[in-house]
Parts: structure tokens; C-alpha cells; sequence
């Protein structure tokens, strides 16, 4: 008896501490791809104002934009924005912020990027179109 209450503890205290962390926020945030280039983007919240997660006048080829923020797409994520063409200017999309990138060991990328991009930083998990 002894040894099935102590393994019921056991298996209690490990289900308490394995809970997924990698999340922020549980909330999603719309943005519009305003460039991608090779998973390296600027996008710009669409219907959420935050100076915590995004910055105000960036100016990018010569357009000053608030709400922006730099993100790198996983391949995984990536793969859920393909679109007849290659140029996602333009598309709104749905993220959550995360933690910490998302691991993608077999990814190749490209080496290019953006021309210029904003300060603020993060990493997003595509939720939806």
C-alpha cells in the first residue's frame, strides 16, 4: 500500500512539472507580412496596438510603420504559407508569440534577408491564415 501511495506522488509531482513553456502567450496576434525574404520577415500587427512586442516608426523603403516587429518563419510554418506565388507582401496571417524559436534541424535556408529591420524581435508560431 505503502509503495502505490508513494507512486501515485511520484507520478503526480511529474505530471506537475511537465508542462509546455515554450508558449508566451496563449493569445494570437494578427500581422501583415510587410517583406520576407528566405523565413526572415517584417511584419506589422494588424489588430493589436503593443509597444512591448513591436516598435513605431520604422521607416522601410520609404514608408514610416508602427506596430512592427522582425520575426524568422520555421520551415514548418512556412510551409503552411504557401501560396501560388512566392510573395507573401501583402498577406495577414495569424501568430503566437513563443519563448524560444521553434527547433528545425533538417531546414536549409537561405543566407539573404531583409535590407533593414526593426528592433523589436520575436519568435512566432503561424497559427492560421
Amino acid at each position: 500500500m505503502r509503495r502505490i501511495i508513494l507512486s501515485l506522488f511520484s507520478f503526480s509531482l511529474l505530471q506537475l512539472s511537465c508542462t509546455k513553456n515554450d508558449d508566451l502567450t496563449v493569445a494570437t496576434f494578427r500581422v501583415k507580412i510587410i517583406k520576407e525574404i528566405c523565413n526572415d520577415a517584417i511584419v506589422q500587427l494588424v489588430d493589436t496596438k503593443s509597444s512591448e512586442y513591436a516598435e513605431n516608426n520604422f521607416v522601410f523603403e520609404g514608408q514610416t510603420l508602427d506596430d512592427v516587429f522582425f520575426t524568422t518563419f520555421s520551415c514548418e510554418d512556412r510551409a503552411k504559407l504557401q501560396t501560388l506565388t512566392s510573395d507573401l507582401t501583402g498577406t495577414v496571417i495569424t501568430v503566437r508569440l513563443l519563448k524560444t524559436q521553434k527547433e528545425d534541424p533538417n531546414c536549409g535556408r537561405c543566407r539573404a534577408t531583409v535590407s533593414s529591420r526593426p528592433n523589436k524581435s520575436n519568435y512566432v508560431e503561424v497559427v492560421g491564415l
